[in-house]
Parts: structure tokens; sequence; C-alpha cells
């Protein structure tokens, strides 16, 4: 496949992949577009590395919704941050952001002081939103042991915030 005939093949199924795009983000078209671009890029270099494309459209919208997934999983993990937490949960009365401020660094001193393998898995899990079968992929164990050090942490946590 030559640039001119992928070029070409690409600007016939824009429309579709911008529409597909768009429905994954409310930023409106300027992401898509961007989503668009870096699907159709990652296309490109497997055509350039010598791969067969039989079926450009489908090739491409595959490539777009995991692009677009990464995109809802990165703005998943910015958003939903410890500050975040405590910012959304915090009342207009200045008593209680005090109080509120207070148990959220000790919520991070405590997680901090756990084993590194129970951090991972708190924060993952607790703080980022993955599921436990996201967890083990990601450490590299099985589901049984992540639901273990979610609730061996969860419990010196408790313990020590009860202290």
């Amino acid at each position: 496949m030559t640039e001119s005939q992928f070029n070409n093949d690409i600007a016939k199924i824009r429309p579709i992949l911008l529409h597909f795009a768009a429905s994954f983000t409310i930023n409106g078209a300027a992401t898509a577009e961007d989503m668009v671009q870096e699907a159709t890029l990652k296309i490109w270099r497997s055509v350039l590395d010598g791969g067969v494309v039989r079926n450009l459209e489908a090739l491409t919208i595959y490539a777009l919704k995991n692009v677009c997934i990464d995109y809802l999983r990165l703005r998943k993990n910015n958003c939903n941050t410890l500050e975040g937490v405590r910012e959304q949960s915090a009342e207009s009365n200045p008593h209680r952001q005090l109080e509120l401020k207070g148990e959220f660094a000790v919520l991070k001193e405590i997680i901090s002081t756990l084993p590194l393998d129970q951090q991972m898995c708190i924060r993952l899990k607790d703080i980022m939103g993955y599921q436990t079968d996201e967890i083990a992929e990601i450490l590299g164990t099985t589901d049984v042991n992540v639901r273990t050090m979610l609730s061996r942490g969860r419990k010196t946590i408790r313990e020590r915030m009860i202290k």
C-alpha cells in the first residue's frame, strides 16, 4: 500500500472515525481529531513495518477504540487523585474542611507506610479506580492475591486510623 493510497482510504473513512472518537470525549472536536490522528499513525507504522491490511476501516476503528480507552483511563487516573477526592468531599464549613485536610494527610501517611505491594493495590483500586483483574495484570499476580493485599492493607489503614 502506498502513502497516497493510504491517505485516500483514510480520507474516505475519516468522518466515521471522527464521529466514533467524539462519542468518547467531552472536550470537543480537537481531542477527537487527536485520537483519530494517533490511531491512523499507528496503522501507518504497521503498514511501513510490512503489515498487510485487509480491511483498513475495521483495523483503524479497532486501533481508535484502543486509543479512546487509553484516553478514558488516563482521564480517570488524572481526575481521581486523593487530592481530588478531598476537594470533592469538602463542605463549605471551614472547620470541616480543616478536619478533612488533616484526615487525608494522616491517610496518605498511613498508605505510605504500608508494604509496597499493598500500597500499589490500594492506590490502583481505591484511588485510581482499576478493577481487580487489571491490577493483577499490572502487578503480575493473581486476582486472589490482589484481593488479599487489598484486605490486609485496608485492615491496617482502619486500625491505624482508629488509634
